[in-house]
């Protein structure tokens, strides 16, 4: 089968932060615009501030009247054939809100997704310790986080006052990264369908 009749693979775009101001939403819409022209790619940004999640008090299978965000977050994963997370490093780990969001989901929710992980960082070493943990916990709920890595450090000096990106090789980084995220999307979806 070509690539041009094949259907889009479903990449949404998770930004684990809801801070208001917070340097992670330009760099989640520049990469969702980069996204979006990929002729391979539907994606949509899933914005956890929107979503406005309920602390976990119960897990998924013991709670009869769940509100519909929460349905339509665990939905929205779980119907993706691959996912990219753009988060900040708060404090050498990542979000409470994300943390709090991925906790819903149910053990295996991720299994044969491949996870592109973008660290957002105002230090110079762009979020390693973050991008870490998240791989952890991605594998823990079956995900495969992609080899590449897409760490920003010194996020403030990325765009300008008017959101004009300042940093012509990130473009190149982006486009680099986003190829092995497709790469590994394409050949897990592939396999799946080979195995039902």
């Amino acid at each position: 089968m070509e690539k041009s009749s094949q259907k889009k693979l479903s990449i949404p775009l998770l930004l684990g932060s809801c801070r208001i101001g917070s340097e992670s939403l330009k760099v989640a819409e520049f990469i969702l615009e980069n996204l979006a022209a990929n002729n391979q790619i539907a994606t949509e940004l899933i914005d956890l501030g929107k979503y406005n999640l309920p602390m976990l008090e119960q897990r998924l299978q013991d709670n009869s009247n769940l509100p519909f965000n929460l349905l339509q977050f665990c939905s929205k994963l779980g119907q993706a054939d691959g996912i990219l997370i753009v988060t900040p490093e708060y404090k050498n780990g990542y979000p409470g809100v994300l943390k709090n969001a991925l906790d819903y989901l149910e053990p295996q929710a991720l299994k044969y997704k491949s996870i592109g992980i973008c660290t957002v960082s105002s230090g110079s070493f762009g979020g390693l310790d973050c991008l870490a943990q998240l791989r952890l916990v991605c594998l823990a709920l079956g995900g495969l986080p992609i080899p590449d890595k897409l760490p920003i450090a010194n996020v403030n000096d990325l765009f300008d006052e008017k959101g004009n990106l300042c940093d012509s090789k990130f473009t190149t980084r982006l486009e680099s990264f986003i190829n092995e995220l497709v790469w590994y999307t394409e050949a897990l979806v592939n396999q799946k369908q080979l195995s039902n």
